[in-house]
């Protein structure tokens, strides 16, 4: 009896050492999909702080009096993207003045500043984010006036990937960083 009981036990601890590998691989492609996820709901929000910001910055159709700034919208954009981008790797950075006076504002931070500086760095990384905004005609708005042109704000971001599962699902590796471009389209009137 006790030799049966013993065996049991062996063959409990070998399903369990054969089942561990599965349960990791099938949590960490979960946790990648959710990673996925939450990082396309940021270039969404990003397309739509785009399109917003072209509403004001850009210069109507047929408006003649008019200079536009495309650096209005872009901004808009990266900036949206700052929770999203990598807090590792040292990409080479722009002068972002306020964002560095946000980091430096407060000293409850000072041992996160250089995570924060590296998602600043990286949403405003001109190879990471691309943003196009343009005024989408239609007949109906040709008919009622310049001013009721909709505006489509386009983002693509590199989304920085940090699970294990990264370099399987990636398309490319920059600074130590495995990426996979999410894209979103925002149209607004």
């Amino acid at each position: 009896m006790t030799w049966l009981l013993t065996k049991r036990r062996g063959s409990i601890s070998m399903e369990a050492v054969l089942s561990l590998p599965v349960i990791l691989v099938l949590f960490g492609a979960v946790a990648q999909v959710l990673v996925t996820a939450q990082g396309r709901m940021f270039v969404e929000q990003a397309a739509y702080a785009a399109a917003r910001s072209a509403l004001v910055h850009k210069c109507r159709p047929n408006e003649l009096l008019c200079t536009e700034d495309p650096r209005k919208w872009q901004d808009a954009a990266r900036w949206a993207l700052v929770p999203a981008g990598a807090t590792q790797g040292g990409a080479s950075c722009p002068t972002i003045t306020a964002g560095q006076q946000i980091l430096t504002a407060d000293d409850r931070i000072a041992r996160r500043d250089a995570a924060a500086f590296n998602a600043l760095c990286y949403a405003f990384d001109p190879a990471n984010v691309q943003v196009t905004v343009d005024w989408v005609y239609t007949a109906r708005a040709s008919l009622t006036g310049p001013d009721n042109f909709p505006v489509r704000a386009t983002v693509r971001f590199k989304l920085p990937l940090s699970t294990p599962f990264r370099k399987f699902v990636d398309e490319g590796e920059t600074n130590g960083v495995y990426w996979r471009w999410g894209e979103a389209t925002v149209v607004l009137l």
